[in-house]
């Protein structure tokens, strides 16, 4: 079935969509922490600080390929504690006592991205390189 949801899933993942994920918070609307993405996030906090009234600050902040698709998943698991808000980015505020989910879930994304996959990709090359070494190693034993 084709929903709004999978088109923008899928539209995310056909580009790298190379952006911050990121987490704030506002000290006037305590419990509410926003999970958006942005270019820039001190220019998205500056723009969210020009339609709400508080001080706007940064709990987490992290690049991220496929940022786009990340996010829509965050907003769809974190849906049922919405927290419609006024002002720039309404939508994407959601009611917590601490963000410490989300923050982790970020973590463990970023952590993957930067260390697992290079690592994985680095051992394919290797084996690729040394294909015939490992082959013989395989087919006659070590040495």
């Amino acid at each position: 079935m084709v929903t709004r949801r999978n088109i923008i899933l899928l539209r995310g993942l056909t580009r790298l969509d190379y952006r911050y994920i990121y987490i704030l918070g506002n000290t006037r609307y305590l419990f509410r922490y926003k999970i958006g993405i942005a270019k820039s996030v001190e220019n998205r906090r500056k723009g969210i600080k020009s339609t709400l009234n508080g001080y706007t600050y940064e709990i987490f902040a992290a690049r991220f390929f496929f940022a786009e698709s990340i996010e829509q998943t965050l907003h769809d698991i974190y849906r049922p504690l919405n927290a419609r808000m006024k002002g720039s980015g309404k939508t994407e505020w959601f009611w917590m006592v601490l963000p410490i989910s989300p923050t982790l879930v970020l973590s463990a994304l970023w952590v993957i991205q930067w260390i697992f996959i290079p690592i994985f990709i680095s051992a394919l090359a290797y084996i690729f390189v040394n294909r015939d070494i490992l082959i013989e190693i395989l087919r006659d034993g070590l040495p």
